[in-house]
């Protein structure tokens, strides 16, 4: 039987969920404000420029951690935004890649001041530099535990060159 949680330990837990789910809101109100979409539309956006442009649905899937059937439905919302495309995968006839489209990468563009300030006032302001390192890397861990490696937190000018499609 494994060892009784320490009262610490349960009210990190109940405070991690309720941290993102706050952090979540917050984005989603800001996003749809800027952008008229909502924040899991947004994030596909983010993912796709991440990844150069293009990457299979089921991987896109995995890295939101998303059902296949909800993906489906955010991209086909972002599609008839033209804000993203679906391509059958080369070589590939059954694999399905998601592709950011100009106007995607435009959109990005154009809200990426809105977002840094939403991100700064609610998850940079309240902390001083230190805490922001430390939470930095005790949440990375805890995405190398729970997925097996460490995703998000590329800077826009550190994503991969667009692809030319």
């Amino acid at each position: 039987m494994a060892e009784k949680l320490e009262s610490i330990e349960l009210a990190l837990f109940e405070r991690l969920i309720d941290v993102g789910k706050l952090l979540e809101r917050r984005a989603d109100r800001a996003t749809r404000e800027h952008t008229g979409i909502k924040y899991t539309q947004y994030e596909v956006l983010i993912r796709l420029r991440n990844a150069g442009g293009e990457i299979r649905m089921t991987e896109l899937a995995n890295k939101l951690v998303s059902t296949p059937s909800a993906l489906t439905y955010q991209v086909s919302q972002l599609e008839k935004a033209a804000l993203v495309e679906r391509v059958v995968a080369p070589g590939d006839d059954r694999g399905v890649l998601a592709r950011i489209t100009p106007a995607g990468r435009q959109l990005l563009r154009e809200v990426s001041q809105a977002q840094n300030d939403m991100i700064r006032d609610a998850a940079v302001a309240p902390l001083d530099r230190e805490q922001v390192e430390a939470a930095y890397a005790a949440l990375g861990a805890l995405q190398r535990h729970l997925r097996g490696e460490e995703t998000g937190g590329i800077l826009p000018d550190q994503a991969p060159p667009e692809d030319t499609h």
